[in-house]
């Protein structure tokens, strides 16, 4: 099983460069070397920020806060989309609105609380996603879009304490993200 995870991830990755070089950066959608920041909803819930080197290559980092009742994460995550396909919408006053995936590194430091063993257990946890992004720009308000956002692929190795005896155990887990996101785009300089 973790051989054909293996498989798939590295497949989907030679893709997204495949696609990505193949594309070239003629047309693009404008937005080249301007930096967005703004909120991300979903798991985990917090800041998005990117920067457009061109309009082929974005760097983007996600850090928030997930959990459930005493399960809690607070998640840093590193990443390089690549732009696949950047259709024009003309319904969004003809503007370019791209779609882009690539590899995502992250970490998180976990904490839980578990009453009937008395105790706050902390752990942590390094994974790679694969997510697939697709942002939508608007003409009537060019300084704000909106991004959906979902890994359906990702792997993590989580690092937890035994209950019992306090060792350190590790596991190997599928991960993924998912959320959307309101981004300001910060103006370029002149």
């Amino acid at each position: 099983m973790k051989k054909l995870l293996f498989i798939s991830m590295f497949a989907l990755l030679a893709s997204s460069f495949t696609f990505a070089a193949a594309k070239g950066t003629g047309g693009g959608n404008g937005n080249g070397g301007k930096d967005k920041i703004g909120g991300y909803i979903g798991s985990p819930f917090g800041l998005s920020y990117s920067h457009e080197f061109n309009d082929l290559v974005e760097f983007d980092l996600v850090a928030g806060y997930s959990g459930l009742f005493s399960w809690n994460h607070i998640d840093i995550q590193l990443g390089a989309l690549f732009t696949v396909w950047d259709p024009v919408l003309s319904g969004l006053g003809n503007q370019h609105c791209p779609l882009s995936l690539g590899p995502v590194i992250g970490g998180s430091f976990d904490f839980y609380t578990v009453p009937y063993y008395g105790g706050t257990y902390k752990g942590g946890s390094i994974y790679v996603l694969l997510p697939v992004r697709w942002e939508l720009n608007f003409g009537n308000i060019p300084d704000f879009n909106i991004f959906i956002d979902w890994a359906p692929v990702g792997v993590s190795i989580n690092f937890h304490p035994d209950y019992y005896d306090g060792r350190i155990h590790t596991s190997v887990w599928y991960a993924t993200r998912f959320g959307i996101g309101l981004r300001y785009r910060i103006p370029g300089k002149k």
